[in-house]
């Protein structure tokens, strides 16, 4: 009989790692880094159950950190065997792999990793450079063998390139829903249909919760009284999908709205610029724009986009109220936080949070209320007004998962994961009352029969 050992995203949002066993042989299915408070961030460091090398292979969900970001180090660890992802995915994963590889270095070198809640320095370029190349591009629908075991992509709709997966073990369905996205989005395809599965793992981040109807509205709104205020307007932003999101936003908003027509707007992230060429890279992996861009990327105006260092140090003095979109997303690093140091003591200011703010990072303490935080080893004074806007999440949402559910033909075993607990408990409760499945908010360290 196989069994499954949930290692991480178990009572916890990040760190997802699900370890599959069947006739000897191991898979792990997905494997990242925990991010968070320092004490979730120290799970890092807990070795996992088996040694890398007796791992037989990976496959991943999609290119999140918390989903590939210990893969370098499961190499420099030892593992030898493939590592399958969409092609989108491993595209993607070169990216954020360097990115984190070079973040871990500055933080180190600098002394902020305590500061920062960073991930230890757990591996450096060359590492990544050995994990790109036992990537293997694996496209959608097309079925695929990893360490013996039958498996197949299927869209997830998280972000470009991301896929649920199912396994087929002696006839058995066993889908991991990696991150699920959401329905009706302007640039990705819903979903597929989850058809057979007699265990589901599936996330649940949102699964006490539904998403506010219009987002786009929100930001409209909140722009406008900002552009009022007459300051600087700083998101922090993913730089996967999420800054693509909102600089189409922007775009449509200026299309519509004269207020925000001629406001400047600065993308100031070099790895969120890398992301961008992906949607050109890989056409098939999104949807087609619906409006005339004019060139532009995703049909944002007066949009600069910041790559060199000088670049960004140049938005330092741009006056009257502009826009500048820059990662991270929860303000834990990144090129974000030169503009909040400058600008959160502004009280014509807006900083703006647009995705899931991680307990522990400084986005969760300034949407929170926080009267000062600490940037650079400096306290500063919040005098800046803090918006939040959840309506862009990625993940489904309650009743968007309830959708996804709907399209499963069997009834499954079910396994909560990628969720704190209250809310994987109530997903469990969901599908237990409206489903009548076996249901269990997955525990880290367990370890279930298949």
């Amino acid at each position: 009989m196989a069994e499954l050992t949930f290692i991480g995203a178990a009572g916890t949002v990040t760190g997802s790692k699900h370890l599959l066993t069947n006739n000897g042989r191991h898979v792990l299915v997905d494997c990242g880094l925990f991010q968070g408070t320092r004490d979730i961030v120290s799970l890092n460091s807990i070795p996992l159950p088996i040694a890398p090398k007796d791992v037989d292979a990976v496959v991943i969900t999609h290119g999140h950190i918390d989903h590939v970001g210990y893969l370098p180090k499961l190499v420099r660890d030892g593992f030898r065997g493939p590592i399958y992802a969409t092609p989108a995915t491993r595209a993607l994963m070169r990216i954020v792999l360097e990115d984190a590889a070079n973040l871990q270095a500055h933080l180190h070198a600098r002394g902020l990793h305590e500061e920062s809640y960073a991930a230890p320095t757990f591996y450096d370029e060359a590492n990544v450079q050995e994990t790109i190349q036992q990537t293997k591009p694996t496209p959608l629908e097309t079925p695929f063998e990893a360490a013996g075991l039958k498996a197949t992509y299927r869209n997830a709709a998280h972000i470009i390139g991301s896929a649920f997966v199912e396994f087929s073990i002696d006839g058995h369905s066993i889908v991991f829903s990696g991150d699920l996205g959401r329905y009706n989005r302007t640039l990705l395809y819903d979903p597929q249909p989850i058809g057979r599965a007699d265990t589901l793992v599936c996330e649940s981040t949102y699964g006490d919760r539904v998403h506010p109807p219009d987002a786009l509205g929100d930001l409209e709104k909140t722009l406008v009284e900002a552009v009022k205020r007459g300051g600087a307007v700083v998101i922090p932003a993913f730089a996967v999908e999420r800054s693509q999101e909102i600089l189409l936003s922007i775009g449509q908003l200026q299309r519509r709205n004269p207020d925000l027509a001629n406001i400047p707007v600065y993308l100031d992230s070099p790895m969120a610029a890398h992301v961008d060429d992906l949607f050109e890279h890989f056409p098939d992996a999104h949807k087609p724009i619906q409006f005339d861009t004019n060139g532009t990327p995703f049909g944002c105006e007066h949009l600069t986009v910041a790559i060199e260092t000088e670049q960004s140090k140049a938005i330092n003095h741009v006056q009257g109220p502009h826009i500048i979109v820059s990662a991270s997303g929860m303000a834990t690093g990144g090129r974000v936080l030169h503009h909040l140091y400058n600008h959160i003591g502004d009280e014509r200011a807006t900083i703006l949070f647009v995705g899931y703010q991680s307990a522990g990072s400084l986005g969760f303490f300034l949407t929170h209320g926080a009267r000062t935080i600490k940037i650079y080893g400096d306290t500063l004074p919040v005098a800046a007004h803090i918006g939040q806007i959840t309506g862009y999440s990625a993940h489904a949402d309650r009743n968007e998962i309830q959708r996804w559910f709907d399209t499963c033909t069997t009834k499954p075993a079910f396994y909560a994961v990628h969720g704190d607990p209250v809310a994987a408990q109530a997903l469990c409760d969901l599908v237990r009352n409206k489903y009548t499945w076996k249901a269990m908010a997955a525990a880290r360290g367990t370890t279930v029969t298949i």
